[in-house]
């Protein structure tokens, strides 16, 4: 018997296991932060009842939600129903496999870890467009099919901004472009164009203010979440703001070093201390972005469906395209 085979296996269900179990208090932090942001920004008091200076409010609305009775239409289709909510949980969580919080702190150090990155992500539309279909209702078909436009559309220039950091670095491995950029620098400087192709295309891609279409509110009530209720729905908001901590991660990972500090690991701090030392930083850097994305959402009105389309199609795929080959460009006469 391979015991270095059902070693890797066990480190694997592991990984995967505290992983899952890690969503759920991140999509707590960020609910909270969300809610004490937005209130701070228009000079209110925000959550300050349930704990000390409400900083438990975000965990009753979750167990709020959880206890709600959980419906199912008549007409709905039960099956793709009740699966849709999974589909769109587990390809946010099943994302944070591949992402380095700290040096060799990562539950999966796959070579194609970008791939895989892209290639779970995409199931979060499929999940959309499951609920908004199965639940037999007109709103709901028409926010998966908005979230099927969305997300298919941003997902182009998405990739392709990261294609121009792949040529930098060789590598489609994670912790492999930290280590680049431990060398040569934070990949931003010498993405200048693809760092904010990504960040637009990052937000619409996981559905935040200004390109929430497809839970108009305004418009078609909540999308393809306005039959569910209880449970499912629970899913689906923590979904939410698990794929927003996601998404500010590899941002992060990508363009600004991961886990690395502006400047050098003392040489002393190994083991144990470096990686708690890994961890501030990147945690640092990841809630950043996040509190960027809350700001955003305060500040920003939603835009239109053409406006959102035009920007995908008109403005970042020739920018990423254009980004492609200058760093290509680059590479080949720098040698970099």
């Amino acid at each position: 018997m391979d015991f270095s085979l059902l070693l890797g296996l066990g480190r694997f269900v592991l990984a995967t296991t505290l992983l899952l179990l890690l969503t759920i208090p991140t999509a707590f932090v960020v609910i909270q932060l969300e809610l004490k942001v937005i209130a701070l920004m228009q000079l209110r008091l925000g959550p300050n009842r349930v704990g000390p200076r409400g900083l438990f409010q975000s965990t009753i609305h979750g167990f709020k939600v959880l206890a709600k009775e959980d419906t199912v239409p008549d007409q709905a289709d039960r099956a793709t129903f009740t699966l849709a909510p999974w589909m769109v949980y587990m390809a946010a969580a099943m994302s944070m496999l591949v992402i380095p919080f700290a040096p060799g702190f990562v539950a999966a150090d796959f070579n194609i870890g970008v791939v895989y990155f892209f290639a779970i992500l995409g199931l979060s539309v499929v999940g959309l467009l499951v609920a908004g279909w199965s639940s037999y209702n007109k709103y709901s078909l028409l926010g998966g099919l908005r979230s099927a436009a969305q997300m298919v559309s941003y997902e182009i220039p998405l990739t392709l901004s990261v294609v121009g950091v792949v040529i930098l670095t060789g590598s489609l491995n994670f912790s492999q472009i930290i280590a680049h950029q431990l060398s040569h620098g934070w990949n931003v400087w010498w993405q200048l164009l693809g760092f904010p192709i990504f960040f637009i295309a990052a937000t619409a891609e996981i559905n935040r203010a200004p390109f929430d279409l497809v839970e108009a509110d305004s418009e078609i009530v909540a999308g393809p979440f306005t039959e569910y209720s209880g449970m499912r729905f629970g899913f689906f908001f923590f979904a939410e703001y698990v794929a927003l901590f996601i998404m500010s991660a590899i941002l992060v990972t990508l363009f600004f070093g991961g886990y690395l500090a502006p400047w050098p690991f003392p040489a002393q701090l190994g083991g144990f201390i470096g990686i708690l030392y890994g961890l501030l930083w990147f945690f640092a850097k990841t809630y950043f972005f996040i509190f960027v994305a809350i700001w955003m959402r305060t500040t920003l009105p939603r835009i239109r469906v053409d406006q959102l389309m035009g920007v995908a199609w008109k403005v970042l795929l020739p920018l990423s395209l254009i980004n492609l080959f200058l760093t290509a460009i680059a590479v080949v006469a720098f040698k970099l």
